[in-house]
């Protein structure tokens, strides 16, 4: 089996063209691997985790904390 490889774009019928340097093999049965690029799916989740930012709620203040802690390796 011979392997020939080239790039190409499957139009909006679904067509792939051979380009045109690979003339000899028009006509001929072929075997297709179609390796397409890793792109990231459009309708995948983007979380943003800004939105999470000063959710907590903390039961003590935070500078308060970790002066009591500091505090403590003394």
């Amino acid at each position: 089996m011979q392997a020939i490889e080239f790039e190409a774009t499957i139009d909006g019928s679904g067509d792939i063209h051979v380009p045109e340097r690979y003339h000899r093999l028009y006509g001929r049965n072929a075997r297709f691997v179609i390796l397409l690029p890793d792109v990231p799916r459009s309708d995948s989740k983007t979380i943003d985790p800004m939105q999470y930012n000063n959710r907590v709620d903390w039961p003590v203040d935070g500078l308060d904390y970790q002066r009591q802690a500091r505090g403590e390796w003394k």
